[in-house]
């Protein structure tokens, strides 16, 4: 199986080289057939570093100088994005795994300058009154104020980052404080969540929750599902509080669960009879990789519990491999079968998202974690 995964690293860095020289200082976002050039994001959308990030993790595992140089031509461009202003609270997925990992691997000033920018730029969406980051709308609307989503719970290494950067703690006070109101409010009785839940922007005071991008508001979409298991694992290794990892924990058993034999999900745990059912390989990819770090977790103090987590994950990546392009040239894509709505129309995709966090879990099987969410160890 190890070799298997390893083969695939090695198919997957040959297809960032050619797309490297296909994207120039583009972002990939998603594609029904794979071709992500015939649908850029000019701007990154939310999805702009998944991209860098590979090619991050390339120069990780190569040590080859020239993707660190690609990375650069990047730099302009996040820089401009924090310049005209972002409205949504996908700061923490557009520059963790460009700012952040970007200083760490060349130590350059300019891009923790960058990180805790953009860092006072999520704080900015912070609710005292409620302790809640606001997930959509400009500041200055009330379009949605009081709303928070489970994508959220990515978005915080952020801030504990900013915190560890500058030696601040109102960043990682806020990002504590969030990852308190989503354990409260998302999660179910059951350890399943509701994609986004409402709050009085005003009081602060809980209203309830509702599910935008799942079946209905009391379904499970499962990509949110895995958002949580790996974001509150995160929460944990920033924070060490045993809350956060037995959320997780929580969490991935309700996944687990609820997959069908053949390990990949449908995009919603709770689907009746007639509804679209579609598989969503990225949602097993984010969950995949969040069990590797939580299997980690709790190899000291549950060496049994956390074998079992990882002999899940294996699996389910073992799984995901038949739903690789990696080794077609034709496709710049890499994991199809992603679960995805535009136009309207819900349809299997290649999304660059499901990219990354595949090679993320292919990388953590073969012993390569490094992190990157979280402090560097």
């Amino acid at each position: 199986m190890l070799t298997e995964f390893q083969q695939e690293i090695d198919r997957i860095i040959e297809k960032i080289d050619r797309n490297m020289e296909a994207y120039g200082a583009r972002f990939p976002h998603l594609h029904r057939e794979g071709r992500y050039a015939e649908n850029f994001a000019e701007d990154g959308s939310w999805t702009g570093s998944f991209w860098t990030g590979m090619v991050g993790l390339a120069y990780r595992v190569t040590g080859d100088s020239r993707y660190i140089d690609y990375l650069q031509h990047y730099f302009p461009l996040y820089q401009e994005r924090l310049r005209t202003g972002y409205t949504d609270h996908d700061l923490g997925f557009l520059y963790q795994l460009y700012a952040v990992e970007a200083y760490r691997l060349t130590d350059d000033e300019k891009y923790r300058r960058l990180a805790v920018d953009a860092a006072d730029k999520l704080l900015e969406r912070y609710n005292e009154r409620g302790q809640f980051i606001r997930a959509w709308g400009p500041l200055h609307t009330d379009e949605r104020r009081g709303k928070i989503i489970i994508d959220c719970m990515m978005n915080l290494p952020l801030l504990y980052e900013a915190s560890a950067l500058t030696g601040a703690s109102k960043y990682r006070e806020a990002a504590e404080g969030h990852a308190d109101s989503s354990r409260k409010h998302l999660l179910r009785a059951d350890a399943s969540t509701y994609h986004t839940f409402d709050f009085d922007p005003d009081s602060g005071e809980p209203i309830g929750g509702r599910c935008e991008d799942g079946y209905a508001d009391e379904s499970t979409w499962s990509r949110g599902q895995a958002w949580g298991v790996y974001g509150f694992q995160m929460s944990y290794e920033w924070t060490g509080r045993q809350e956060f990892r037995e959320t997780a924990e929580r969490m991935a058993d309700y996944f687990i669960r609820n997959l069908p034999s053949d390990q990949v999900p449908l995009w919603d745990f709770r689907l009746p009879e007639g509804a679209i059912k579609l598989k969503d390989t990225s949602a097993a990819a984010i969950a995949i990789s969040g069990l590797f770090d939580l299997a980690d977790a709790l190899a000291a103090d549950k060496p049994e519990r956390a074998a079992e987590l990882r002999r899940r994950a294996l699996d389910m990546l073992s799984a995901l491999v038949g739903y690789s392009s990696a080794s077609d040239p034709a496709v710049s894509g890499i994991l199809s079968c992603c679960y995805g709505r535009t136009e309207g129309r819900r349809s299997h995709m290649y999304t660059i998202w499901g990219d990354y966090y595949y090679l993320e879990a292919l990388l953590k099987a073969t012993g390569r974690n490094w992190h990157m969410w979280s402090r560097e160890r």
